[in-house]
């Protein structure tokens, strides 16, 4: 069974039992470290979309049995990590917040930044983990996603001649690709290096370089909509790996930067 309090409509009876439990269990983390992850799990349980609203922090404490100083650094934890968003006002309260990448990203290069991480090791990490998400989405291919490459190669070619306008198109293509896959673990860890690397990429590139990552994304895209798993996973190492080696020959000294906290 686990270690959880009642969800969020549960009766203060029940509350109280949950909250027995809790203080007979072996204490490894703070109670509003608990109370965070069993308010998430409640919103897991309930399937709660984005935008709704929790109750209120009164009804929380009663049916949580904690006090207001734990629920809220519980609520201060869902918080900063962007599962929930406080709104302000008569009428506000605690909301449900869409799960984003931003966060994940924002997260990881905190520790990213701890460990000394480089950019470059973070481009060695898309080399490893895109192609085979690639090779994935290649594996399952279906008339709906074929369409949705089609239109993202669409708008990337529509995107205008400088980096600043095909970049952001460039990163949407390997996002969809990525979420095309069906592993929304990967999915999401990977959406977050590639908003790291959009971040501090320098958008100081040729403009020839366009051409040639519409070009590699067109062959990445025809292998996927073939069904080609093979041919997908070696045509996007293959464009990862010239990412790589731009970065190496426009901005070398990005690849031993530290990735920053931001």
């Amino acid at each position: 069974m686990r270690n959880a309090l009642t969800p969020l409509a549960a009766s203060a009876d029940r509350a109280h039992d949950s909250h027995r439990t809790w203080l007979e269990s072996p204490r490894s983390d703070k109670l509003s470290e608990r109370l965070a992850r069993t308010i998430l799990s409640d919103i897991v349980e309930g399937q709660l979309a984005a935008g709704a609203m929790l109750p209120s922090e009164a009804t929380m404490m009663e049916n949580y049995s904690v006090g207001r100083n734990s629920l809220r650094e519980a609520l201060r934890i869902l918080e900063i990590h962007g599962l929930v968003k406080i709104k302000p006002g008569p009428k506000g309260g605690p909301a449900v917040a869409s799960i984003s990448s931003s966060n994940l990203g924002r997260s990881a290069s905190f520790f990213f930044n701890a460990l000394g991480a480089t950019f470059g090791d973070l481009l060695q990490a898309r080399l490893v983990i895109e192609p085979v998400m690639a090779r994935q989405a290649a594996a399952q291919v279906s008339d709906v996603s074929a369409r949705a490459i089609t239109a993202a190669l669409a708008r990337h070619d529509a995107s205008g001649p400088e980096p600043k306008d095909w970049m952001p198109e460039s990163a949407s293509f390997h996002v969809l690709v990525n979420g095309l896959s069906g592993n929304p673990v990967l999915d999401l860890v990977c959406r977050a290096l590639i908003e790291i690397y959009a971040e501090r990429t320098p958008t100081s590139y040729p403009s020839s370089d366009g051409a040639h990552v519409r070009r590699a994304h067109g062959l990445i895209a025809k292998a996927i909509i073939n069904g080609d798993p093979d041919l997908a996973e070696r045509r996007m190492h293959s464009h990862i790996k010239s990412q790589l080696t731009n970065v190496k020959r426009h901005q070398p000294a990005l690849m031993d930067e530290p990735i920053d906290w931001r």
